[in-house]
């Protein structure tokens, strides 16, 4: 864990760095009449592939979009797994406080539902104050004086240091500026200094940190439901897979999956899921001067970002049951040599042609190779142009020389293998907290932007995402023998309800972001037996 300049003395003047702007947030509100059919909605398709042209709300409407901003968390998660607002309170004060829903006592893994005492230990240390848990981080201040009580982060220690590294680009609680009036340098008389935790502008900040923080906090919310964390290594599972494509998902950082159930599986750090997907912007600025609310391009590609996270899980979650049939399957150019390549095809005048261009041209590669050596041999290093011979000086890097591929070029073409796979290897995809014979999977996000993070639900219909992935047309989906739309029902395009955002610098806003996160997976890991 690196040691954060903070714990530095903050008082210290120094160089000030870029005063910090108004927080900026996007402001896209996107609705769509229920009882109303455009027919002339444009093709994404058609549109994806013209990306570099421009963005505009014509992208968001062709993924038929429908946005609704500042819903209460009850609206997000069904409020009998929401914990009530007494458990912020320690177990023996809140006695006759209400209980959230308790099926049969166990979670869908096995496991017992977290209880009150799980939630208040774990929301007792997020409503500490900032300074004082950055205190308890360093060392200093907390428990050295009989008005301020020593504290212990049990569950949050690795949630406050990330946190304290955002602190030193976001926080201005303690900003403080002065005029220097230094007589050692005539020059830097009058110069700004700075006193206090930041030591960068928000928009300096390397996204790595808020990816942390963000993790460490949903690492402490679900940890009682045995759930964790996940991150892909590979940015090939960060992409979102639309008709033949792989579109880039900026911010897809981590997913929160189930521990496996199955023990052997679980000692080999084998996950289920996913349920949750994290999805953190380094974007500061939505708009340009002058733009109205809704019209910034970043604001678009933001939402748009955003509709494809979720859209991601969602297929992801969808995997289940199935084999990965990856890129180049049954294809000359990616299956290992087994097959004939191109060059070594038989029949035919244009085949003879390309037959005897391909072998010449991995013949004069080879030719090229000859009496080229490698470390330590004639023309490498210590070797060659009447220098000292290896048998006179021997190298002594001799061990790392690199061996060439027998067959050379020849052998490195003819294994060719496909790409790599877009599958996380050791995640089993789970379709975990959706109700059996539904035609909609209802995906949650933890969305994070500045030092906010708000809560996204994302209802995907089955045929919308079928629609999405094997590119069929994204037309009015109906569900089959249905009259129409029910008020609520939300079954044309995408509904996407989003909480307020919650700051991560103010303890209530910490509290409260907890609890959201915490009903949904406790809603995701419900038992349906």
């Amino acid at each position: 864990m690196r040691v954060t300049r903070a714990k530095a003395s903050d008082n210290r003047p120094r160089t000030a760095p870029a005063r910090l702007k108004p927080l900026d947030f996007p402001q896209c509100q996107v609705q769509r009449d229920p009882k109303g059919v455009d027919d002339n909605v444009p093709d994404f398709y058609s549109l994806l592939v013209g990306l570099e042209k421009g963005i505009s709300p014509r992208h968001v409407e062709a993924l038929k979009v429908s946005l609704s901003g500042e819903v209460e968390l009850d609206h997000l998660v069904p409020s009998e797994y929401l914990p009530p607002i007494e458990w912020q309170q320690a177990p023996s004060s809140a006695l006759d406080s209400p209980q959230p829903r308790q099926d049969s006592g166990k979670l869908n893994n096995g496991a017992p539902i977290p209880a009150h005492k799980d939630f208040y230990d774990r929301a007792k240390e997020l409503l500490y104050h900032s300074d004082t848990a950055f205190d308890s981080l360093s060392g200093k201040g907390a428990g050295h004086t009989s008005a301020t009580p020593s504290i212990r982060l049990l569950h949050s220690h690795k949630f406050y240091q990330h946190l304290l590294l955002m602190a030193e680009y976001w926080d201005t609680s303690k900003d403080a500026y002065t005029k220097s009036t230094s007589d050692d340098d005539a020059d830097d008389d009058g110069k700004e200094l700075y006193t206090g935790r930041r030591y960068g502008a928000p928009h300096e900040m390397p996204p790595e940190y808020r990816e942390d923080t963000v993790c460490a906090f949903a690492e402490l919310c679900i940890w009682p439901f045995r759930c964790n964390v996940q991150t892909p290594r590979s940015t090939l599972t960060r992409k979102l897979v639309f008709r033949d494509r792989y579109v880039p998902i900026q911010g897809v950082t981590s997913a929160i999956c189930r521990s496996a159930t199955d023990r052997q599986k679980a000692r080999r750090g084998v996950l289920e899921g996913p349920l949750m997907g994290i999805h953190c912007r380094n974007t500061t600025t939505f708009r340009r001067e002058g733009q109205a609310n809704g019209e910034g391009r970043e604001e678009i590609m933001d939402l748009l970002f955003e509709v494809g996270a979720a859209l991601l899980v969602a297929q992801k979650r969808a995997r289940e049951g199935q084999q990965e049939v990856r890129p180049g399957k049954d294809c000359f150019w990616a299956d290992g040599g087994t097959r004939r390549h191109l060059g070594e095809m038989g029949g035919g005048k244009q085949d003879r042609e390309t037959n005897a261009w391909a072998k010449q041209l991995i013949a004069s590669v080879d030719d090229a190779m000859e009496g080229v050596e490698m470390e330590g041999g004639p023309g490498g290093v210590g070797g060659g142009g009447g220098g000292v011979h290896s048998e006179e000086k021997p190298n002594l890097f001799s061990s790392r020389k690199r061996k060439q591929r027998p067959g050379g070029a020849q052998q490195t073409y003819l294994d060719a293998k496909p790409p790599e796979s877009a599958w996380e290897s050791k995640v089993e995809y789970r379709m975990i907290g959706k109700e059996p014979g539904k035609g909609v999977d209802c995906v949650y996000l933890l969305s994070a932007l500045n030092h906010h993070v708000s809560l996204v639900k994302v209802q995907v219909r089955d045929r919308y995402l079928a629609a999405v992935t094997r590119g069929e047309e994204l037309e009015e989906l109906q569900e089959p023998g249905s009259a129409g739309p029910g008020p609520g029902q939300g079954w044309r395009g995408l509904k996407v309800e989003r909480s307020r955002w919650f700051d991560l610098f103010v303890p209530e806003e910490r509290a409260q972001a907890m609890r959201g996160v915490w009903g949904a997976t406790g809603w995701l890991m419900r038992s349906m037996e």
